[in-house]
């Protein structure tokens, strides 16, 4: 018996979670993740925007000259991730085998459950009113026997399309899609099959695998094997997915920055966003490594071993500062920071590492805050270092407008 693979993608994510927050901004070209006359490349742009050639993964400026009556809206990470995590906790209802491969794709194994509805269609139509309904976003569907497969059938009928791909079919519907349409296949590789004569997938399934071999390596016979049909079937539950080795967040400033004090706060915002992760996952790193990227794009990284292994913003911060004022030049403009911690443990492994009384308070705090952020969105509560100057703050998400915003500042985080 064949499994049947589910492929979730979240339409438009980005722009669709700024449409739901913003009706005004619905039916409009959008493009998320910049501003005019900023620096900074597309993370999504909405249906209305692609008409005219706007992608994501685009320099901004390059976008508004395809499509100049585009809106600019900036990325607010924390409502993106708040709806995901809705989304997931929907799938999750329906199987534990799922398996997020970005923050707006994932992978189900309904294998087991799906013979509960009268069809496999019958499945993917209920998921995708629940999400509508539920969280405010609309996904696509792809079911087939492998990933593969899936994930090629849930971008056949976009926006909140479902298509079903049984093996019997996989000739018929795939066969005569070009071999770009499939996920693994790129410019490059797509140069060399173009070069064999082979222009389609099904033309791809039948071609002779010892000269696929010779003109790809390996990877020929499993690029056929894909376009069979067949493929990896697995999705893995969470607690079997290999973990983390770092965690790391970057940021590119609005301006390039000559301000220390502007660039520590914006370090002191990593090192935040670090830590919480940190934290939502149980673990704790003992490596700290800082990146800038001055003006003119050169980039340089620095990293430290510390005496313990740590969790809270403010020992990474305090590792994180040190660091910068190692590695940092200040005749030079900063174009971008990053921060990252890495050889991670289970906080459970790390037996207590002083001797003394821990920070309790401080300890009481940053979990209340946790709990805050968790509630009503990352941006609502912060440290006062991370506010900058008027043109490169960090923006308050609507929810932080809507109740308030709240900071603090413990002796000694800002550098003074």
């Amino acid at each position: 018996m064949s499994k049947t693979i589910f492929h979730v993608d979240l339409d438009q994510f980005f722009a669709a979670v700024e449409m739901r927050d913003n009706p005004s901004l619905r039916g409009k070209p959008i493009l998320v993740g910049g501003s005019p006359g900023g620096r900074g490349v597309v993370t999504t742009a909405s249906y209305e925007a692609r008409k005219f050639g706007a992608r994501s993964g685009m320099p901004i400026h390059e976008a508004l000259q395809k499509c100049p009556q585009a809106i600019c809206v900036r990325s607010d990470s924390s409502r993106y991730v708040d709806a995901s995590r809705r989304v997931r906790d929907i799938l999750i209802d329906y199987t534990d085998k799922v398996e997020f491969i970005s923050i707006d794709e994932a992978a189900l194994d309904v294998t087991d459950v799906v013979w509960h509805w009268p069809s496999v269609k019958a499945l993917g139509f209920e998921i995708q009113e629940r999400i509508e309904r539920e969280v405010g976003v609309t996904a696509s569907i792809g079911a087939g026997a492998s990933r593969c497969v899936a994930k090629l059938a849930s971008g056949m009928n976009k926006p909140r399309g479902f298509t079903h791909i049984p093996p019997s079919k996989v000739a018929e519907i795939m066969g005569p899609l070009p071999i770009e349409d499939m996920n693994g296949i790129g410019p490059a590789t797509s140069h060399v099959l173009h070069g064999l004569g082979i222009r389609t997938l099904h033309e791809l399934a039948i071609y002779p695998t010892e000269i696929l071999r010779n003109k790809l390596g390996v990877r020929g016979p499993e690029l056929q094997l894909l376009a069979r049909g067949g493929g990896n079937s697995t999705v893995l539950r969470t607690e079997e997915l290999p973990s983390e080795k770092s965690m790391s967040h970057e940021t590119t400033f609005f301006e390039n920055q000559t301000s220390i004090d502007s660039i520590l706060g914006r370090i002191m915002l990593l090192c935040e966003k670090v830590a919480r992760r940190l934290r939502t996952a149980h673990l704790t790193g003992r490596v700290v490594t800082v990146k800038i990227r001055y003006k003119g794009f050169e980039t340089v990284h620095q990293q430290r071993k510390l005496a313990r292994f740590v969790h809270m913003e403010s020992d990474i911060y305090a590792a994180a500062k040190k660091i910068f004022e190692e590695l940092y030049d200040p005749t030079r403009p900063v174009r971008l920071v990053g921060v990252d911690i890495s050889q991670l443990v289970p906080m459970s492994r790390v037996q207590q590492q002083e001797l003394f009384a821990p920070r309790q308070d401080r300890d009481v705090l940053t979990h209340a805050c946790d709990d805050i952020k968790e509630k009503f969105g990352a941006n609502l509560i912060g440290y006062a270092g991370n506010m900058l100057g008027p043109k490169d703050r960090f923006h308050t998400a609507r929810r932080g407008r809507q109740f308030g915003s709240i900071s603090f500042r413990f002796e000694g985080m800002n550098g003074r």
